[in-house]
């Protein structure tokens, strides 16, 4: 069997399962982004040959095979530097219209990362079941090393088939770990690429275990009516259901606070500003409480579907319905909703701790005056029903400062949820 093949079969049925109908078939997109030299090309052609026979002796004794499937698109890299989001972006869309299980890309160009200011070698998404991988930082003349052609593709071939590695690891919802023999240790420095590793027997029955999953006939390729829009959606949500709350888990949506300081600077400002308005107490402490939990659930309903369009999360070219589309747009959807959840709770507590301690009881009573208060009967509750209330309308306007945050820095807070 040929590692990389450059045509595609039309039928998404026969795609499943190999001519004998005994063995599960994952197939695996490799996207060539850009222009690759010859020694890139050789390091690739190599190190897809050795992860294919890495995980078919792996792997085959469950009943699975694997084909990786070549694509060449210059037009996607330009340039000498490019924004991961972009080329995952590119590799879902490859995804889709090929119908692969896992979208791999790689370019000579560097990837400019966003979580840490070390070098970025690879960037991974479980929402978009697709990595980005550079050649750039991991070839040895990257770092000076004067070795000669045989030795340079060696070495760049070991290390683009371990983060491959790694990927397939991420990809099927393992954990990072500390232990720098184990493939889903986090290189620090291009060294660590080097050194011996392999998965514990845990990860690799965990790994076989989601690749079955993956393998299994999909929604949309089950003979017979999958039903109507809706009918897909809540079945292919449900069939999928520990795969988006993995792929949520991954993206630590409980970050966005720290991540995107647009949105963190604007609902603080509004919070502050709210705290220090006599009409605004006056206002929050006259609603009910059944007032500010349904404005607590309109504010977040709103601001996620505002921020997932505005920074359009949900745009794809095809229309066709799948299951790996279902997936992605529910993942990105309760990213976001998990990350407004988390920044309405620390604008929630902040604001708490600020009423708490600076606003007397006299004080909030003589603000609010139409609410009819006593200062003997401002306790907790009136603080906690001020805070919750501003923190909604913090969050509101806070959903403005986050659609100012540039397109690709934001996508790649909701798709990039590793980078090595």
């Amino acid at each position: 069997m040929e590692t990389i093949i450059e045509t595609h079969r039309g039928s998404e049925t026969a795609r499943r399962k190999d001519a004998n109908q005994t063995l599960l078939l994952i197939e695996i997109g490799i996207v060539v982004a850009g222009e690759l030299d010859s020694i890139d090309q050789r390091s690739l052609r190599d190190a897809v040959e050795s992860l294919r026979s890495n995980l078919q002796r792996s792997h085959q004794s469950a009943g699975l095979t694997f084909r990786f499937v070549q694509v060449q698109r210059r037009e996607m890299v330009l340039g000498t530097r490019v924004e991961p989001s972009v080329l995952l972006r590119r590799a879902q869309e490859e995804r889709d219209a090929k119908g692969w299980d896992f979208a791999f890309v790689v370019t000579a160009a560097e990837l400019l990362g966003k979580y840490s200011s070390s070098t970025c070698y690879a960037a991974l998404s479980r929402p978009l079941d697709a990595a980005v991988f550079s050649t750039s930082l991991i070839d040895p003349h990257a770092i000076g090393e004067k070795i000669e052609s045989s030795q340079r593709i060696k070495r760049l071939t070991e290390r683009l088939h371990r983060l491959m590695l790694h990927a397939i690891g991420h990809l099927s919802g393992l954990s990072q770990t500390d232990a720098n023999d184990r493939i889903m240790s986090r290189p620090t420095a291009i060294a660590d690429l080097d050194t011996a590793a392999s998965f514990s027997d845990t990860e690799q029955t965990k790994i076989q275990r989601a690749l079955i999953e993956t393998a299994d006939q999909r929604l949309e390729e089950q003979n017979g009516d999958a039903g109507n829009e809706l009918s897909f959606l809540m079945r292919a949500a449900w069939i999928n259901r520990h795969e988006i709350a993995e792929a949520v888990r991954a993206a630590r949506p409980w970050q966005f606070p720290l991540r995107l300081p647009g949105l963190t600077i604007a609902s603080v400002s509004t919070l502050l500003i709210l705290l220090m308005t006599a009409e605004a107490w006056d206002l929050a402490l006259s609603q009910s409480t059944t007032s500010v939990i349904v404005l607590g659930i309109l504010v977040a309903i709103t601001t996620t579907i505002f921020v997932a369009i505005r920074q359009q999360l949900l745009i794809r070219r095809r229309r066709n319905r799948s299951e790996q589309n279902v997936v992605t747009a529910l993942s990105a959807i309760l990213i976001v909703a998990g990350g407004m959840a988390t920044t309405w709770v620390c604008l929630a507590a902040a604001g708490m701790l600020v009423v708490t301690a600076l606003f007397s009881s006299n004080l909030i009573a003589g603000w609010a005056a139409s609410s009819d208060l006593d200062a003997v009967n401002v306790g907790l509750s009136s603080r906690w029903m001020m805070s919750c209330f501003c923190s909604s309308l913090g969050i509101l306007i806070g959903a403005l400062g986050a659609s100012f945050e540039s397109q690709n820095y934001f996508q790649h807070v909701i798709f990039v949820d590793e980078e090595l």
